[in-house]
C-alpha cells in the first residue's frame, strides 16, 4: 500500500505533467542546447533527457543533495532561447556547495551534492521538476526565479514538506504562511520595494505618479500594493496602466498618448511627470521601446514631455543592460532604479572569470562562453568578463541557510530549545537531527523527509555566512530583510571597461554609467546625491496641479490634490497661494498687480486744468469783467435820469448777485472740501436770492402801478417808493440768509466719496442721510424758487405793455432764459456725473448771470457810455409855467409838450385813453418825487402834475389836434 506522500507526489505528478504536455503541444519540443564553440567542450556531463522535454540536469552527488530550479530557457516557437546571465546563478549554486564542503566547520563528514534544473520560466514545467526532485529526496529547493511560479511550487512542495528558499521571487502573495508553509526567501517581498518606491516619491515631494505595470503576477500585486501605500500618504496616482498580454511598442504608444494627453476641462490640470514602472524584463523592455518609438514620431510633442520625466525603476529590470542602454541613448527623461542590496563575493567573481567550458560540468556555461566570448574564434576562446549581477548573493544566502541550518541540527543545537517546534513529534525531529555514526544512520536521514525539521530551525535562528554578519528570516512569514540600493544613470560616473575581446554575437551590452545615488532600509531612504539623475539641477516637479498664484482662487477637482484655478473677477483680490476665495476690494479702491491688491481710486474732479475748467475760467472772468465794469458805469453816472430812473439801488443789487453767478464756478473746480461745500450752498442760493429779489420787486413794482393806475388816480403806495424797495430787498435777502444759517448749523453738508461705478470716485457734497441732503438742499432753493416763479408770473403778465416800455419784455425774456436753463441743468445733473456734473453746475450759473447782465443792463450801459444825450429829462417852462392856464390847458400843454427819455424806451404818440394811461403810469413810476420838483419851476408842483395827469385820464379829455407825445429813444 503506498504511504500518503507518495499518493500525492504521483496525483500530482501526473497533473502537473499533463498541463506542461498541453502547454507546449502547439510549441513543439525544445532542441537541446550545444556548446559547439571548441570540439572538446561538446561533451557535457551530467545531461540527461526526457521522454517529452528536452530537459538538461546540472548534478552532483553527495550524501545529501540541495535542488536548484532557474529559469534558463525561454520557450519559443521552435526552440529554447538561453538566458545568458542566469547561467551564472547555477554556478554560483555549485561553487557554493563546493566551498561549504571544503569548509571542515560545517557538515564535517557530510558531503553536499547538488541538482540544478531548468524551470523553463514557467509553472508547469517548473513544477515537473520540481517533482522530480523531490522524487530523488532532496532535502530543500533553491529557487525558482519569478513569483509566478514560486507561488505554484511554494504550494506544491510546501504539501510535500520540503521547504523552498527562493533568490528572486518578490510577490507579497508568497508572505502568506497559511498558504505557503514551507516558504522562504533571500530579497525582501514587494512589500518593501513599495515602501522605498513611496519613500523616493515623497523624498522628492513628488504628489502624482503614473503606474504601469506588467499583466502577471509580479506587476499586478506589486502596482496594487504600491497605489494603495501611496493613498496612505496622500499621493495619487493619475494614471493605472495595466499591460496587455501581448504588449507591444504600439500599444504603448497609444498608452502614453492617453497619458499625456491635454485636460480641456481643466487647464491647471496636468499629467504625471513620475512613471513608476512595475514591470518584468520582457514587458519593460517593450515599454521602453514604445517611448522611444514615440518620441522618434513625434520629436516636436514629445521632446520636451519626456525630457520632463522621471522614471523609477522596479528591482526587476532597473540593471537590464540592453533596456537602460535603448531608455540612455533614446533620452526619455531621469531615472532612478531600486536594486536589491546584494554584496560582491570576489572569490566567485575571479572564479567565473577564469572559467573555461572545459573545465566545468555545467551544461549550459559552454553556450554562454560562445554567444559571449568566442568571437567566432575555433582555436580557442577569449578571455570571460564577467560582473556580478543582484541574484548572485541571494543565491549563496539561500544555500549557505540550508547547510548552516541542518548543521546546527545535526549538532543537536535545537535540541533542549522549547520553542523549536515542527510538524511532528518534537523528539521524532531530534531523532532525525542525531549526529551521523554510519551509512545507515545517513541512509535514514537522506529518506526521512527532514524538511519540516529543517525549515522549523531555518526561520528561527540568525546565521553568519561569507558575505554578511547576520542572515535572519521572518519566522512567521520566512521573508527577508529588505536593503534596496538606488542607481541612476550619470554619465559624470562611467565606469570604464575594455571591449576590445566582445565578439559580434555579444546580445546584452553591458551600460557603464550606473551610479549609486543611496540606499533604502527599513530605517528609511538615505540619498547619498539625490540630484544626481536630474544633471545636478533641482528635482522636477510631479503634481496633479500647480499652486494657485494670488490673483486667482483655487476650485477643487475630483481628488484633493487636482484643482483648476480661476482668476479673480474684476475688482476682486487674492494675496496669497492657493487662495480659495478672492476677497472684493473696498469702495473707492481698485484691484491691481493682477488682482492681487487694492489701491485707493483717485477722486474724479474737475481739475483746473481740464478744457471745461478752462471755458468755465473764461467765461467767469469774462462776465466779472462785464459785471464789474456795469457797476462802474451806474456808479460814475449815478446822478443821470436813467441811472435815476432805473432803481439804481436794486440795480446795485442785482449786479451784486450776477457778479455772485459768475464767481460760482470756480467753486465747482478742483477737490471739494467740507469748507467748499459750505461755500458752494452759501453762494449758490446767494446768486439766486440777490438776482431773482431785485428782479420781482421791479416786476412787482411796474405791475403794481400799471393796474392801480387802472383802478384810481390817487397817489402809488409807499412800498412802491425807492427807499422801501430798497428796505423790502434786504429783508427778502436777509431771510434768506437765515434760512442758509439754518441749513448749514442743522443740515450741514459734508464732502463725502461716491462711487457710481467701480471705477470711479465722485468727492460730492452730501448730509449725513439722504433727508439732511434733501432740507439743506431744497429749503435755500425752495426759497427762491417761489420769488423766481413769482417774478416769471409778473414778467410774463406785464409783457404787452405798449413797445414804450420795453424793459418788462427783457425781464420775461431773462426769467424764462433762467427757467428753461434750469429745467435743461436738472436732467442733465443727474444724468452727467464727475466732471461733467460740475461743469453744467458752473456753465448754468453763468447762463443765468449773462442772460440777466446782457437783457437787462446792456442797453442802459450803451445808452449811458454812447448816447448821453438821450439820458436826459427835458421840460418846456414856457408851456407849463403860466399859473394862469386854465387846468385843462395845463393838462394838455404838459402832455402835449414833454418829451421824457427814461429808461431807454420810447413813448409813441398813443394819444388813447390806454395810451395816456400808460404813459402817465410809466412817467410817475420812473420819475422820483425829487427829480421831478428839481426839474419844473418852484411853481410847478409834482402833486399837481399828477393830479393833472389822472384828472385827464379820469375826465377821458382828449384835443385830437393835439399833438401826439413825441418818440423818446431815452
Amino acid at each position: 500500500m503506498l504511504s500518503p506522500i507518495t499518493t500525492t507526489v504521483i496525483s500530482t505528478l501526473l497533473l502537473t505533467t499533463s498541463e506542461a504536455i498541453n502547454a507546449i503541444g502547439s510549441v513543439g519540443l525544445a532542441a537541446p542546447l550545444e556548446c559547439g564553440v571548441c570540439k572538446e567542450h561538446t561533451e557535457t556531463s551530467g545531461l540527461q533527457l526526457d521522454h517529452y522535454l528536452n530537459i538538461t540536469v546540472y548534478r552532483k552527488e553527495g550524501d545529501i543533495i540541495l535542488g536548484g530550479l532557474f529559469p534558463l530557457q525561454y520557450l519559443n516557437e521552435k526552440r529554447g532561447i538561453l538566458r545568458y546571465k542566469n547561467v551564472a546563478l547555477t554556478e554560483i549554486m555549485a561553487w557554493t556547495i563546493d566551498q561549504i564542503n571544503e569548509d571542515k566547520s560545517i557538515l564535517d563528514g557530510i558531503k553536499l551534492g547538488y541538482e540544478i534544473r531548468d524551470s523553463f520560466a514557467n509553472a508547469p514545467f517548473a513544477s515537473v521538476q520540481a517533482l522530480e526532485l523531490a522524487a530523488k529526496n532532496v532535502f530543500g529547493v533553491v529557487g525558482p526565479g519569478s513569483s509566478k511560479v514560486a507561488v505554484h511550487l511554494a504550494s506544491l512542495l510546501g504539501s510535500l514538506s520540503f521547504p523552498m528558499i527562493t533568490y528572486a521571487a518578490t510577490s507579497d502573495t508568497l508572505s502568506d504562511s497559511t498558504r505557503f508553509r514551507m516558504f522562504a526567501r533571500t530579497v525582501p517581498s514587494d512589500e518593501f520595494q513599495c515602501r522605498a518606491m513611496r519613500d523616493i516619491i515623497k523624498g522628492y515631494g513628488w504628489q502624482f505618479v503614473t503606474i504601469i505595470h506588467s499583466p502577471e503576477l509580479y506587476g499586478t500585486e506589486g502596482a496594487g500594493e504600491l497605489r494603495k501605500i501611496l493613498k496612505e500618504d496622500n499621493i495619487y496616482v493619475d494614471k493605472f496602466h495595466s499591460l496587455p498580454e501581448v504588449a507591444t511598442p504600439a500599444k504603448v504608444e497609444e498608452m502614453f498618448m492617453m497619458t499625456f494627453q491635454k485636460n480641456t476641462s481643466n487647464a491647471n490640470r496636468y499629467h504625471a511627470n513620475v512613471i513608476v514602472l512595475f514591470a518584468t524584463i520582457s514587458y519593460a523592455k517593450v515599454v521602453v521601446e514604445g517611448a522611444k518609438s514615440l518620441k522618434e514620431k513625434y520629436p516636436n510633442e514629445y521632446a520636451n514631455t519626456f525630457a520632463n520625466l522621471t522614471w523609477i525603476a522596479a528591482e526587476s529590470w532597473s540593471d537590464d543592460a540592453e533596456i537602460l542602454t535603448t531608455f540612455n541613448k533614446s533620452q526619455l527623461g531621469s531615472f532612478i532604479g531600486l536594486k536589491i542590496r546584494s554584496f560582491e563575493i570576489p572569490e566567485f567573481v575571479n572564479y567565473y572569470r577564469n572559467l573555461k567550458p572545459g573545465a566545468t560540468e555545467n551544461p549550459w556555461f559552454g553556450s554562454y562562453y560562445k554567444s559571449h566570448y568566442c568571437g567566432g574564434k575555433v582555436d580557442g576562446c577569449a578571455k570571460n568578463i564577467y560582473d556580478q549581477g543582484p541574484y548572485e548573493e541571494p543565491v549563496v544566502l539561500a544555500v549557505e541557510s540550508f547547510a548552516r541550518t541542518l548543521d546546527r541540527m545535526l549538532k543537536k543545537q535545537y535540541a533542549n530549545d522549547t520553542s523549536f517546534s515542527a510538524p511532528g513529534d518534537l523528539d521524532d525531529c531530534v531523532k532525525k537531527a542525531s549526529p551521523i555514526k554510519n551509512t545507515s544512520d545517513l541512509y535514514y536521514l537522506r529518506n526521512s523527509g527532514i524538511g519540516s525539521c529543517v525549515y522549523s530551525s531555518l526561520i528561527k535562528d540568525v546565521y553568519q555566512t561569507r558575505t554578511r554578519d547576520k542572515v535572519r528570516f521572518n519566522n512567521v512569514t520566512g521573508d527577508f530583510d529588505a536593503m534596496y540600493t538606488l542607481q541612476t544613470i550619470s554619465p559624470d560616473h562611467a565606469v570604464k571597461h575594455d571591449h576590445q575581446h566582445r565578439g559580434e554575437f555579444f546580445r546584452e551590452p553591458i551600460i557603464d554609467t550606473l551610479f549609486e545615488m543611496g540606499v533604502w532600509n527599513t530605517t528609511g531612504l538615505h540619498l547619498t546625491a539625490p540630484n544626481e539623475p536630474f544633471a545636478h539641477k533641482a528635482p522636477p516637479v510631479s503634481v496633479c496641479s500647480f499652486p494657485c498664484l494670488p490673483g486667482s482662487k483655487k476650485i477643487d477637482g475630483d481628488i484633493p490634490i487636482c484643482w483648476s484655478c480661476v482668476l479673480c473677477e474684476d475688482n476682486y483680490i487674492s494675496n496669497e497661494t492657493n487662495a480659495v476665495e478672492c476677497k472684493p476690494c473696498q469702495q473707492g479702491h481698485r484691484a491691481i498687480d493682477n488682482n492681487t491688491s487694492c489701491v485707493s481710486i483717485p477722486p474724479t474732479y474737475l481739475k483746473p486744468k481740464h478744457p471745461a475748467a478752462i471755458i468755465l475760467i473764461i467765461l467767469s472772468v469774462l462776465g466779472i469783467t462785464s459785471t464789474i465794469l456795469t457797476i462802474a458805469v451806474f456808479i460814475k453816472f449815478r446822478a443821470t435820469p436813467l441811472v435815476k430812473a432805473s432803481s439804481k439801488e436794486l440795480c446795485l443789487v442785482l449786479l451784486v448777485g450776477i457778479a455772485i453767478g459768475f464767481i460760482c464756478p470756480f467753486f465747482s473746480i478742483g477737490l471739494p472740501s467740507n469748507e467748499i461745500c459750505m461755500m458752494q450752498l452759501v453762494i449758490g442760493n446767494m446768486f439766486g436770492v440777490l438776482t431773482i429779489v431785485p428782479i420781482f420787486l421791479k416786476t412787482a413794482r411796474v405791475y403794481a402801478l400799471f393796474f392801480q393806475s387802472q383802478r384810481s388816480a390817487g397817489r402809488p403806495p409807499r412800498y412802491l417808493l425807492p427807499m422801501w424797495q430798497s428796505m423790502l430787498c434786504l429783508i427778502l435777502v436777509f431771510i434768506e440768509m437765515i434760512i442758509i444759517m439754518f441749513t448749514i448749523i442743522w443740515y450741514p453738508l459734508r464732502k463725502k466719496e461716491k462711487y457710481p461705478t467701480k471705477d470711479l470716485v465722485l468727492v460730492v457734497c452730501e448730509g449725513k442721510t439722504t433727508y439732511d441732503t434733501i432740507v439743506a438742499l431744497s429749503v435755500p432753493a425752495g426759497y427762491v424758487l417761489f420769488f423766481a416763479i413769482s417774478s416769471t408770473i409778473l414778467s410774463y403778465q406785464v409783457r404787452k405793455l405798449p413797445s414804450n416800455f420795453q424793459e418788462a419784455k427783457y425781464i420775461c425774456l431773462a426769467q424764462f432764459i433762467t427757467l428753461i436753463g434750469l429745467i435743461a441743468f436738472i436732467p442733465s445733473y443727474f444724468v452727467t456725473g464727475g466732471i461733467w456734473q460740475k461743469f453744467c453746475v458752473g456753465i448754468a450759473c453763468e447762463i443765468c448771470s449773462a442772460s440777466f447782465l446782457i437783457l437787462i443792463f446792456s442797453k442802459k450801459v450803451e445808452i449811458i457810455v454812447f448816447y448821453p444825450e438821450r439820458n436826459k429829462i427835458v421840460f418846456e417852462k414856457d408851456k407849463l409855467s403860466k399859473l394862469d392856464m386854465s387846468r385843462k390847458e395845463r393838462r394838455r400843454s404838459f402832455l402835449k409838450s414833454q418829451n421824457c427819455h427814461m429808461c431807454g424806451h420810447s413813448l409813441t404818440g398813443n394819444t388813447t385813453k390806454v395810451g395816456l394811461m400808460q404813459a402817465a403810469s410809466i412817467f410817475t413810476t420812473s420819475i422820483g418825487a425829487t427829480e421831478a420838483k428839481h426839474s419844473t419851476t418852484e411853481s410847478f408842483k409834482y402833486d399837481q402834475i399828477m393830479d393833472d395827469c389822472n384828472e385827464y385820464i379820469q375826465t377821458q379829455i382828449m384835443d385830437d389836434s393835439y399833438e401826439s407825445i413825441q418818440n423818446s429813444e431815452g
